[in-house]
């Protein structure tokens, strides 16, 4: 790579593992890259002499990076290119299926994205550093459709809008539409982050579209015990009527059951005793963390007829008592630059589930516009990770300056 120094300064916010996006035009040997992924770029840190890996794309000219340790607010640290190599500590990987993409990081699973088989597409499993999923996959008898991590729209019908919030084809609450999985613009991985690009088309019961959103997911981690999800909701247009919600949810195990063994904390009331909201408890908040212990007992038999399965055993090692286990948790994280920002949480939720809900700003009702938010899945509860700086490093970026 050309000659180039990285300049990063913290300003007003302290820093801690923060993933560094720098914009660097394309004046590098091809040599230097791969055209399966992101290309592997060195950093030198000046004050430390330190072997930092980055990572360049040279399509949307920018380098990344996740800084070692915290960078207290005030202060700034400096970065020169080399040609040294150095082994990443936490590379991003993938692999693509018919139905699904399998998410990795420094030869692990992190997370599976399944675009096919139900009304949206949706993460499960999400896996914390004890190795146990911090979101709750289906099956389950109270309110199955609420599963793992995703993006839903329109609530019961809010205000006459398609329902693709519960997986009902008939009434009460049916016939529900549902997101279509279009196929991906863009599949990278390497050193530092992985990155998919989406299409998606939501259908009305009747299979006739309303409306488009281009989905660009992020991950990486800062650590074993900082994982994260980006997510960029661009919605390219929507006519439907009524209120049109678009309501991310985050549905967490029974381990994390609050009242009980788990813990809801957010940026408005603190930690709360439970999330079984009414519509008196609607508030705002920036940012709302789930946590528990990832143990617990096998999980309960289907609320459904008695099925007769002799071969069926349930695996006791892979379960704790309830209670005990490493505490995991799962942060869910509102943009400042989102329209309403801090937007509602708790309008859809229920027992051992976050939600927070985006409406289509008054300038723009039928598109384009976006949200964004950010996932983190960490050891301990929200104050042992630190939320409310993690929380502020999302909400206003490092300044970098690029010089060569």
């Amino acid at each position: 790579m050309r000659s180039v120094r990285v300049l990063v300064h913290a300003g007003e916010v302290d820093r801690t593992a923060t993933l560094i996006r720098a914009n660097v035009s394309a004046e590098k040997p091809t040599s230097l890259g791969s055209t399966s992924g992101g290309e592997s770029i060195t950093l030198r840190d000046e004050a430390t002499g330190q072997l930092v890996p980055a990572q360049y794309d040279p399509a949307a000219e920018l380098l990344s990076f996740v800084l070692d340790g915290p960078l207290p607010a005030g202060q700034s640290r400096s970065f020169q290119a080399t040609t040294e190599p150095v082994e990443p500590a936490f590379p991003a990987t993938l692999t693509a299926k018919l139905d699904r993409v399998e998410l990795g990081v420094a030869g692990e699973l992190f997370a599976t994205y399944l675009t096919s088989g139900a009304r949206r597409p949706y993460f499960w499993p999400v896996l914390g550093p004890s190795g146990a999923s911090v979101v709750r996959g289906q099956g389950s008898a109270d309110h199955p459709h609420h599963t793992g991590l995703a993006l839903n729209y329109g609530g019961h019908g809010e205000g006459g809008s398609v329902n693709l919030w519960s997986d009902w084809d008939e009434p009460p609450y049916g016939p529900g539409g549902r997101m279509l999985h279009r196929g991906f613009r863009r599949l990278q991985t390497g050193p530092v982050y992985g990155e998919l690009v989406q299409d998606l088309t939501y259908l009305d019961a009747y299979g006739d579209p309303f409306a488009t959103e281009v989905r660009t997911i992020r991950w990486w981690w800062a650590g074993q015990a900082r994982r994260f999800l980006d997510l960029d909701c661009r919605i390219v247009d929507v006519t439907d009527r009524g209120t049109r919600p678009f309501i991310m949810m985050i549905r967490t195990p029974d381990s994390f059951a609050v009242p009980g063994h788990g813990r809801v904390t957010n940026s408005s009331t603190g930690q709360t005793p439970d999330v079984v909201y009414t519509a008196a408890d609607q508030y705002r908040a920036a940012w709302v963390d789930a946590s528990g212990p990832t143990g617990g007992p096998p999980p309960a038999p289907p609320a459904g007829p008695p099925e007769e399965l002799p071969d069926l055993v349930a695996s006791s090692k892979t379960y704790q008592e309830p209670g005990t286990g490493p505490w995991n948790g799962i942060a869910l994280l509102d943009h400042p630059g989102n329209d309403g920002y801090p937007n509602v949480v708790g309008k859809y939720a229920t027992v051992q589930q976050v939600t927070q809900a985006h409406y289509p700003p008054a300038d723009a009702p039928q598109g384009p516009f976006g949200f964004q938010h950010r996932v983190f899945v960490h050891d301990g509860d929200a104050d042992a990770a630190g939320i409310e700086t993690v929380a502020a490093d999302y909400g206003t970026s490092c300044r970098v300056e690029v010089e060569s």
